[in-house]
């Protein structure tokens, strides 16, 4: 999990969010950083409506990855 330990390290911009993709056992399978997400929110409410993907915070998101390790190992 180097990307976690990244994350703890270094902190990010305010306004920077994650989106978090999943998967089929609801582990994460990837990461990405959205500079825009005003813009980004914007877009995807109109194409995806209440199915939109989250965007979260630098802090909420390094506490997701940490559960994600917990399920990973044991």
């Amino acid at each position: 999990m180097n990307y976690l330990i990244h994350l703890k390290r270094n902190k990010h911009c305010d306004s920077c969010r994650w989106i978090v993709k999943y998967n089929k056992k609801d582990l994460v399978r990837e990461v990405k950083l959205v500079y825009n997400p005003d813009d980004y929110s914007k877009e995807n409410a109109k194409k995806y409506g209440k199915k939109a993907r989250k965007l979260y915070k630098q802090d909420e998101l390094i506490a997701l990855l940490v559960e994600d390790k917990k399920k990973r190992s044991g």
